[in-house]
């Protein structure tokens, strides 16, 4: 996973979001340009009251995410809180998340092959967080983004690794 070359922004200001692309009990995620470094990222905006006082699991996910090396896991640029919501800012995944290009492109299923990959890269992502101690609760094909490399190229080898998903 590619390690931030510049630092990012910590104030909302710095950042314009576009479409939301993802959501779930408690956040959603965007679309957001990031301003001062004109780049295209996915901000994920927990609303904090939400939370079911559940602030340590919070603090620790945003934690890992930002101190992983992975490259099938997103790594967190950075984090910070406006409001009641916490922003956390990370890799844009263009290509959308598995469920998503399931549900819209292979209404009947993926083929064996395509599972075992999406399986195998999953597989590494959660030997790894196991390795280091943390352990994925909630393994779903919805956290599983897939970069824009896949879409760009047609290179089956590339495109083996390039599922990516959030560690907790």
């Amino acid at each position: 996973m590619e390690v931030p070359k510049h630092k990012f922004p910590v104030n909302a200001e710095d950042y314009k979001l576009y479409e939301e692309v993802g959501e779930g009990v408690s956040a959603s995620v965007y679309r957001a340009l990031c301003v001062p470094l004109n780049k295209i990222v996915a901000i994920k905006v927990l609303d904090l009251e939400k939370c079911n006082n559940d602030l340590d699991g919070i603090r620790r996910e945003v934690q890992i995410m930002s101190l992983i090396n992975h490259p099938n896991l997103l790594r967190a640029y950075c984090s910070f809180t406006t409001g009641h919501n916490l922003w956390v800012v990370m890799p844009y995944m263009a290509g959308g998340s598995c469920l998503h290009i399931m549900k819209t492109s292979f209404q009947e299923g993926f083929e064996e092959p395509v599972i075992a990959t999406v399986l195998r890269e999953v597989l590494k992502a959660l030997v790894y967080l196991h390795v280091h101690g943390h352990i994925h609760r909630d393994v779903k094909l919805a956290d599983f983004g897939v970069s824009a490399c896949m879409f760009d190229t047609g290179d089956r080898q590339r495109s083996r690794n390039t599922f990516v998903g959030t560690p907790c």
